[in-house]
């Protein structure tokens, strides 16, 4: 059976590179067909997100969550002319709203360390803390 195709070809080399041949042509056209193949429809309704719930990490370590006020200190406003001349509008355990400056004191033991544009930082034996302005419920109330 293989006697009269060996026939054709002069040598079992070249009857060996056309079968090699013949089969890259075969792989590259199941390649071909595979890459150039239309990708599926996304279903027509996407899975809803699942929500990230954070609050296990505010508790991490033992830290206890955070709840916007830091030994009694709540932000209220800020003013600020420049990064030296700064100061914030706090009021401490519901008392009367007062103004500290940058390094001033907020309690015997809080001071001021930083005023930025939307929270500031305030030092606590050490620690420091980051209070945020609460979002307004104007939208046209503004800080200077």
């Amino acid at each position: 059976m293989l006697r009269p195709v060996l026939h054709r070809f002069p040598s079992p080399p070249l009857l060996a590179s056309v079968a090699a041949i013949a089969l890259f042509v075969a792989v590259l056209a199941a390649w071909i067909r595979v890459l150039y193949a239309p990708i599926s429809a996304a279903p027509a309704h996407p899975a809803p997100a699942a929500s990230i719930d954070a609050s296990a990490g505010a508790t991490l370590f033992g830290a206890q969550p955070d709840q916007g006020q830091h030994d009694g200190v709540q932000l209220l406003g800020i003013l600020s002319f420049g990064p030296q001349h700064a100061a914030a509008i706090v009021s401490i355990g519901g008392e009367a709203a007062r103004v500290v400056r940058v390094n001033g004191a907020i309690t015997d033991a809080t001071t001021l360390s930083e005023v930025r544009p939307h929270s500031i930082v305030v030092d606590r034996h050490g620690v420091q803390r980051e209070i945020a302005l609460p979002s307004a419920q104007d939208p046209s109330v503004f800080v200077r």
